[in-house]
């Protein structure tokens, strides 16, 4: 028996719904080809971040990451 991911366990615990349109957007075939190109985006940033080596850069380069990371997985709302 496989252990339910960290997801499902938290959903369980405080009884959310499994049916909420925030949960089933991330089992859309369109959220996964979002986060392939997240991580292609993360794997890019790093390699800027090692290429350029000063902290405030790393600094910079992860925030915006970051930033653009939740923006793009951000759920439509049409």
């Amino acid at each position: 028996m496989d252990k339910p991911n960290l997801i499902n366990r938290i959903r369980r615990f405080y009884n959310l719904p499994d049916d909420h349109p925030d949960f089933l957007w991330t089992e859309t075939s369109l959220y996964r080809k979002r986060l392939e190109q997240v991580k292609s985006g993360w794997i890019i940033a790093g390699l800027l971040m090692l290429s350029i080596g000063t902290t405030p850069a790393v600094v910079l380069i992860s925030a915006f990451a970051g930033f653009m990371s939740l923006a793009f997985l951000e759920r439509d709302e049409s």
